[in-house]
């Protein structure tokens, strides 16, 4: 039984790096001798050491000097959204804990506060009493192919990601980073007759959002080469 087992593993093992092989060769005989469930360590770390004592985390996200599309509009709503629930869920994954604003309570604080965005990222955090604030500033954003006259699909973004820690002002920022992503990758654009802009954008800002998050809590590696 137990020969049967490694065996089975080997073949599972093997496929797996197949199937990564298709997307990203180079990426083979790191599977192979690392093993079938490798993790990228996050660049920031946004949970403490504490388990007994979540993070507090609020995600803000902007669009300053941005003038979306109407098949954009709302992008960034959604985008902190999904960044908040796939963050939450990698965190719990990864047996950290994380306690994220919702959503809908930080969209409230900017309606009250329509000048929110001249406070500093700390006057903002202790107004929402957290300890990190995770600033997503949409700089860029398209769901059609340049020139493809939007005949053709593919989403690409540019944001500049910013974390400040609340605890501490005289630090920050603690993190930043500039993200550029486009979906699909690997397959080319897709053919708009295929699916539809609400479809097509809700997947796009799922993986910009998974991608994201990867900067704070550790992912499996075949996330980051899955096919697209």
């Amino acid at each position: 039984m137990a020969v049967t087992s490694r065996r089975w593993q080997l073949v599972g093992l093997i496929l797996a790096t197949l199937a990564c092989m298709a997307c990203n060769p180079l990426t083979a005989t790191y599977f192979l001798f690392v093993g079938m469930d490798p993790k990228f360590d996050p660049k920031f770390k946004l949970a403490g050491n504490d388990k007994k004592k979540p993070t507090k985390v609020v995600v803000l996200t902007s669009t300053p000097q941005l003038e979306l599309r109407p098949e954009l509009i709302g992008a960034e709503r959604e985008l902190a959204t999904l960044f908040a629930q796939i963050l939450q869920q990698g965190c719990e994954k990864n047996k950290e804990s994380i306690m994220i604003a919702s959503p809908t309570k930080v969209q409230k604080f900017k309606d009250d506060h329509p000048s929110w965005q001249s406070l500093s990222l700390e006057e903002i955090g202790k107004k929402l009493e957290t300890d990190f604030i995770v600033e997503l500033e949409i700089r860029e954003m398209s769901l059609y192919e340049a020139g493809s006259q939007n005949t053709f699909f593919k989403g690409r973004t540019a944001i500049s990601v910013t974390v400040a820690d609340v605890r501490e002002p005289g630090k920050n920022p603690v993190f930043s980073e500039e993200y550029t992503g486009e979906f699909p990758r690997s397959q080319g654009p897709r053919l708009v007759t295929d699916t539809n802009p609400q479809k097509f954008r809700r997947e796009f800002l799922t993986r910009v959002a998974a991608e994201l998050t990867w900067l704070f809590t550790a992912h499996p590696t075949q996330d980051q080469y899955n096919c697209e």
